[in-house]
């Protein structure tokens, strides 16, 4: 349940710019009013889009759709509380609407150079799957655990002391802050593709049962995933698993073509790096860090 409620908060108010003030479709249903402002039929699915797949199941029948409408009248609700206070004007939001241009922006011409100009046609999607045939199957399961922590710093001191032999079920029991896995030793059970977030999804399908990954960076702060178990599924044919390979395939023809776009535009850009400036930036992070000047530390002296 907190997972999903995080879910919504990023999604809610990530997409802030598209769905509080647009109400852009005057012909599009209303699917409620909120003070001065109405949430439309248009908003609703434009918003329900972004929820991933592995949270889709949460909005399903009229029970769902109700519990996803009350959070976007929650948003419209604080959205006009802070129209009322002149947020609009404050400096920190005409920053964010700056950086938001910035990277619509870049989108846009990512997808005319780079994700419009790549194309799969159907004789590569089976020359890939006749290649590869062996590794296509219906129905695999996999049964891994993790332990999830805030920092980064923090997941890789436990990634230490488990490759030195301690408990991976011990310290996701006292470590890891999803509390219903870690009263079960961080054991997601068995899941299928597209059940968990792909990131941890990826993780696990790249180890062997018994291996752990490498700390790495979720939505929700930093995962060690251990694969415990695999259930083979049935070998699929061409019709199954050609969706996929396309999807595979666009991916890769997609990266090597930033690549190239990004390596174009360097030769024609003149670029001044600063390595003196750089050096002397500190991280958000590391201001915690720094030690105390031993005047700071000194107590003030009672009078």
């Amino acid at each position: 349940m907190k997972k999903l409620l995080l879910i919504l908060f990023l999604i809610l108010s990530t997409s802030i710019f598209f769905g509080c003030a647009q109400n852009s479709s005057s012909d599009s249903p209303v699917l409620a009013k909120v003070d001065k402002g109405v949430i439309t039929e248009d908003d609703f699915l434009q918003d329900v889009s972004r929820v991933p797949e592995w949270a889709r199941e949460q909005f399903n029948g009229i029970e769902g759709k109700e519990k996803f409408l009350e959070e976007l009248i929650k948003r419209e609700m604080i959205y006009q509380k802070a129209m009322s206070m002149n947020l609009d004007n404050n400096k920190e939001f005409i920053e964010k609407v700056r950086n938001f241009k910035k990277m619509t922006l870049v989108s846009l011409i990512l997808k005319k150079e780079v994700e419009d100009k790549v194309m799969i046609d159907d004789s590569e999607v089976k020359t890939f799957f006749d290649e590869n045939a062996d590794k296509f199957t219906i129905g695999t399961q996999l049964k891994a655990s993790h332990i999830l922590v805030k920092t980064e710093e923090e997941a890789m001191e436990i990634h230490e002391k488990i490759s030195k032999g301690e408990s991976f079920a011990k310290l996701a029991k006292s470590r890891s802050i999803d509390k219903t896995s870690a009263e079960k030793g961080g054991d997601l059970g068995y899941f299928g593709q597209g059940k968990l977030p792909p990131e941890i999804e990826r993780a696990a399908l790249g180890l062997k049962p018994g291996e752990i990954s490498k700390p790495l960076r979720t939505r929700f702060g930093f995962d060690i995933i251990k694969l415990i178990d695999i259930k083979k599924g049935d070998p699929a044919n061409f019709e199954q698993t050609k969706e996929s390979i396309r999807r595979q395939l666009l991916t890769q023809k997609k990266k090597t073509l930033f690549e190239k776009y990004v390596e174009k535009l360097q030769g024609q850009s003149t670029v001044e790096k600063n390595a003196e400036n750089l050096a002397a930036i500190t991280l958000p992070w590391e201001q915690a860090k720094k030690p105390q000047s031993p005047q700071s530390q000194t107590e003030p002296e009672s009078k």
